[in-house]
């Protein structure tokens, strides 16, 4: 290959480098189930009613859930914390492949979970598996917008019979944006 050959390519390749690199891709934005997602940003005040059950006492309580929208605007970040259950942290997003609303939850007392959720106009409906200390769990979690600033939720557990059992109902209301 003569000189003037390889300074011909290695002039290409620069050239080609130059403008890609003035031209990025445009970033995604957000589509519109991923925007559902910014109904729950907010501090929200989520006052509860747990029924007596094999796994906590029965009793009320508040948790207070930080929700943030992440970077890029495709997931929610919850924090929530309660006067007597333990700290959560939990991310949420919208599985565009899947068409189906995701999470991914941990908490101070050891319980991971994750699952699934369907929107069916202002109620969003979770299937869960909870696993703590080497026990699974499977249950679900009913959440239905009243206003833009008020939610109901009910988590049910699965039990061995096949039947839902509630054992948390409650209503959340928005506290700050």
């Amino acid at each position: 290959m003569s000189i003037r050959s390889s300074a011909a390519v290695i002039l290409s390749c620069g050239f080609t480098a130059l403008s890609l690199a003035q031209a990025p891709p445009e970033p995604p934005k957000p589509g519109p189930e991923h925007k559902k997602l910014e109904y729950f940003v907010g501090t929200w005040k989520v006052e509860i009613e747990v029924k007596a059950n094999d796994y906590m006492p029965a009793g009320k309580s508040v948790i207070t859930s930080t929700c943030t929208l992440g970077p890029g605007g495709f997931f929610v970040e919850v924090r929530g914390e309660g006067e007597k259950y333990p700290t959560t942290h939990a991310i949420t997003a919208y599985d565009s492949q899947a068409k189906l609303y995701t999470t991914f939850y941990a908490s101070s007392a050891g319980l991971v979970g994750g699952g699934t959720a369907t929107v069916d106009g202002s109620t969003w409906t979770w299937t869960l598996e909870d696993k703590w200390f080497g026990q699974a769990f499977k249950g679900r979690t009913t959440v239905t917008a009243k206003s833009a600033s008020q939610y109901t939720t009910k988590y049910e557990y699965l039990d061995p019979n096949g039947g839902y059992v509630t054992i948390v109902e409650g209503t959340a209301t928005k506290v700050a944006p």
